[in-house]
């Protein structure tokens, strides 16, 4: 728990008290049944990481950890979104980019194939969702500082890769 004067036991009443409404409460208002005890989990690690965690039998508790779960469930929906977003904008540029007629910029299509498919991805995201490379962080999985990196080293491959085919880039 966060402070090292709580009450394991206090906890532990909380914790049965509520544990089946918070599942109940997810379950009706999670759109993902699959993330359902994952984002159980995820509620009582936010809590036990909380100073409310130290006085779980205060009358706030249970609003408090109301409010985790919300925030857990709607940070769910946004992460679904962008997945979903991002799944219809690959698709998308495989089929306008990468998968144009050969009339169609082909040395273009020829060196964003050359290009990793998460080499694809990073850049379809900063430059063609517009996101920051802190949200294309969050997507990948990997920290702000390797985002910079990765895209860095991307446009130089990309650029080699035209400038290759004769194109300045």
């Amino acid at each position: 728990m966060h402070e090292s004067g709580a009450d394991p036991a206090a906890f532990e009443r909380f914790y049965a008290e509520s544990a089946p409404s918070i599942r109940a409460f997810i379950l009706r208002h999670c759109g993902d049944r699959g993330s359902v005890d994952d984002l159980f989990q995820i509620t009582f690690i936010k809590f036990l990481a909380s100073r409310m965690a130290s006085t779980p039998q205060a009358p706030e508790a249970r609003s408090y950890l109301y409010r985790i779960a919300s925030n857990v469930i709607a940070d769910h929906g946004r992460m679904l979104q962008r997945r979903e977003r991002l799944r219809g904008a690959l698709q998308d540029t495989r089929r306008q980019a990468w998968q144009q007629p050969e009339s169609s910029h082909p040395e273009l299509r020829e060196a964003l194939g050359e290009l990793s498919v998460r080499e694809q991805q990073l850049l379809w995201l900063i430059y063609a969702e517009g996101f920051s490379h802190k949200e294309v962080a969050s997507i990948m999985k990997v920290s702000q500082a390797s985002v910079k990196v990765l895209a860095f080293r991307a446009r130089k491959k990309l650029a080699a890769r035209l400038t290759e085919g004769g194109i300045r880039a």
